[in-house]
């Protein structure tokens, strides 16, 4: 096992260095090849029966189970190694205890997309455990919770799958889908190291990991500061491709429906306000989880939002840390600052509170973010003004002292801006106070493209679009506005698409494409 010089990654050497990953991909496109004249135009072609574009845990789930229908199957995977953000995550596989929660949290969530996770995660679990992939316990009591190792799983669902004969073509992203006469899916147009390959397949699943890095669409839906966001995870320090929505602008080209819901909310925490050094992965090591719990106030030094509900409708369904961290992203240059005193300190902003056990205000403080601790909250006031950022120390006082006058009766869900849960609208009293500088990071969308329980996408007209399935985030509208999880939309996705693909038949139209591609 070998660790990657620039990014510390795990991934075994095989699947990512340059120059063995193309004598890999040679060697398995002159298999393909064979008996298939090369293109005029000089564009390889390939013929497979099922090809997926992403490898994260929603394109490794659908490639083995593809594989376990018979079915032969090429995964696309457009960065230098496989693993998607999966191999950058935290490794829970989750969803919530039951359906009705499920509806109660994110009530706006797409019902089939909800159900059909809901239903088939346990599932996908049986089917990790009978592989034998590393697969651990979950939370206490859950029946839809479990830990996966994302390196470890990543390597062992990618040797698996090249046991079983399947290619994976890392540094290879997929441009288009290819359709017929006939308006069916007959495989992708995609670039890799050796220039154009035509894949031609009985079945596209897309499990591109959604748009979270598409300037277009953040600004279209989320704000207007798309350039000040953190990519978290997915562009693993700048140095990844970024998640520009492939899966759904090539989806969307051929007519696919974008989930109704969804559009304006997304996955994220709060890091280190720019400029700073640079930051070392895994990049939650700077994640913020605490937000809910501080008092967050914008570069005006105003509170903005409910830090414990956002700016959701309905009754107090709480969500963490990520709804501040969403309202975050519509203030100016998606920047705010966290405020907490000592006993937050201890029980939710330290070592114990987040993956890679680092101290938050330690770990802003090493890499040169903005960060401010004094034992009064108007010394801490003084100390954000003079960040330079424009922050009154007299607002941010007035906000402090407004705040705890609330906090301290039991009234902070009757302050103009509320603070909805009250064992999270504590007062801020004993120092020492801590300051921070947080920009909004970004982990993955929720809008997305429309599928039925079979995972195939579906038309504008709501019919499946024929040779056409996706799994994870791509799929849009699971969690809305509150999370539900992300990892359990690949698992349980991947776990259904991977095999209604690989039984697919083959296109009644044929493999002449037509006008729409």
């Amino acid at each position: 096992m070998a660790r990657h010089a620039e990014t510390n990654s795990n991934v075994s050497r095989r699947h990512f260095l340059g120059g063995t990953v193309a004598g890999v991909a040679a060697g398995a496109w002159g298999g393909a090849l064979a008996g298939t004249a090369q293109a005029q135009t000089g564009v390889q072609e390939i013929r497979t029966d099922v090809v997926i574009c992403g490898s994260g845990i929603g394109g490794l789930t659908a490639a083995v189970r593809a594989q376990q229908e018979g079915a032969s199957v090429i995964v696309l995977e457009k960065a230098y190694e496989p693993g998607g953000t999966t191999v950058h995550s935290e490794g829970v596989v989750w969803t919530s205890e039951s359906y009705e929660q499920i509806r109660e949290t994110a009530p706006y969530g797409d019902p089939v997309v909800q159900g059909t996770i809901f239903d088939n995660l346990p599932r996908a679990f049986d089917f990790y455990d009978d592989l034998g992939a590393p697969l651990g316990a979950g939370r206490p009591g859950s029946t839809r919770s479990r830990q996966i190792p994302p390196v470890a799983w990543v390597n062992f669902m990618v040797d698996e799958f090249e046991r079983g004969g399947g290619t994976l073509m890392v540094e290879t992203a997929m441009l288009r889908l290819l359709t017929n006469r006939q308006y069916e899916v007959i495989g992708v147009l995609a670039e890799g190291e050796q220039g154009l390959i035509r894949i031609l397949a009985n079945a596209v699943i897309v499990a591109t990991g959604g748009w979270a890095g598409s300037a277009q669409l953040v600004t279209q839906n989320i704000t207007r500061y798309f350039g000040s966001l953190h990519q978290r995870n997915a562009s693993f320090g700048g140095r990844k491709p970024l998640l520009t929505g492939d899966g759904f602008w090539a989806a969307s080209q051929i007519g696919a429906a974008p989930t109704e819901e969804g559009w304006d909310s997304f996955y994220g925490h709060g890091m280190p306000a720019r400029p700073t050094q640079q930051m070392k992965n895994p990049l939650t090591n700077y994640s913020t989880y605490h937000g809910n719990w501080s008092v967050v106030v914008n570069l005006r030094g105003r509170r903005f939002a409910d830090e414990t509900q956002g700016k959701q409708d309905g009754p107090p369904r709480g969500g963490g840390e990520q709804l501040i961290n969403q309202e975050m992203a519509r203030q100016p240059e998606a920047t705010s600052v966290y405020i907490w005193d000592e006993p937050i300190n201890a029980r939710r902003a330290c070592a114990a509170c987040g993956l890679g056990d680092i101290d938050k205000f330690v770990a802003f403080k090493n890499i040169g973010g903005a960060v401010a601790t004094a034992n009064t909250l108007q010394e801490l006031a003084k100390q954000m003004e003079a960040w330079g950022r424009g922050i009154p120390a007299e607002v941010v006082s007035q906000q402090l002292d407004e705040y705890n006058q609330a906090a301290e009766n039991g009234k902070a869900w009757a302050l103009p801006i509320p603070k909805t849960i009250t064992q999270q609208a504590v007062p801020l009293k004993q120092p020492p106070f801590y300051a921070t500088l947080v920009q909004t990071g970004i982990t993955a969308t929720y809008g997305g493209l429309r599928v039925n329980a079979q995972g195939q996408v579906l038309s504008r007209s709501l019919r499946p679009i024929r040779g056409l399935y996706a799994a994870g985030v791509d799929i849009g509208n699971h969690s809305n506005y509150v999370y539900l999880g992300n990892l359990c939309v690949g698992a349980a996705f991947g776990y259904i698409s991977g095999p209604n693909a690989a039984k697919q038949p083959a296109p009644q139209g044929g493999w002449e494409t037509g006008p729409l591609t």
